[in-house]
């Protein structure tokens, strides 16, 4: 009886100590991206959307910057995470992008010289549709130079 119960003991003590493992994988799911978008972002910060698998968790991530000068931590929320969600919208959104390019030269004369001067317009227009709500916030954090403000936005896929 002594052995049996002994026996109950130290399986129920393996099973405990695996149970964090199974009830909060998620949660290590979550965290282990947050560890991987800073430590990608925090030396060089980049706006843009992309997947990220981690085993078997499954993310679209979203990440807007903010170069502002202000400390105001609630207007670099709101101004990285307008760049953040157009980013995922890009990506989701299947965009249609045109570009118009004009030209146009110039001739000025002065004292019996002329020059011509050329000048270049680029005009790019983007659009896409596609629904980012209900995306959370992960992380938003300062670059290692202090100079950009990171704000990251995820959901499962």
């Amino acid at each position: 009886m002594k052995n049996n119960l002994s026996i109950a003991f130290l399986l129920s003590f393996f099973l405990f100590l695996n149970f964090p493992s199974y009830s909060f994988g998620q949660q290590d799911c979550e965290s282990r991206l947050v560890d991987l978008v800073k430590k990608e972002y925090s030396s060089s910060p980049a706006e843009g959307a992309k997947y990220v698998d981690i085993g078997d968790c499954k993310y679209i991530i979203g990440v807007g910057i903010s170069a502002s000068p202000s400390k105001n931590v609630t207007i670099l929320n709101k101004v990285a995470s307008v760049k953040a969600r157009r980013a995922i919208l890009l990506l989701l959104g299947n965009p249609k992008v045109t570009t118009e390019t004009f030209i146009s030269t110039e001739q000025i004369v002065s004292n019996d010289s002329f020059r011509l001067v050329e000048k270049f317009l680029d005009e790019i227009k983007e659009e896409a549709s596609s629904f980012v709500q209900g995306m959370r916030t992960l992380t938003s954090f300062y670059s290692n130079d202090n100079k950009t403000y990171v704000y990251v936005l995820f959901r499962e896929r």
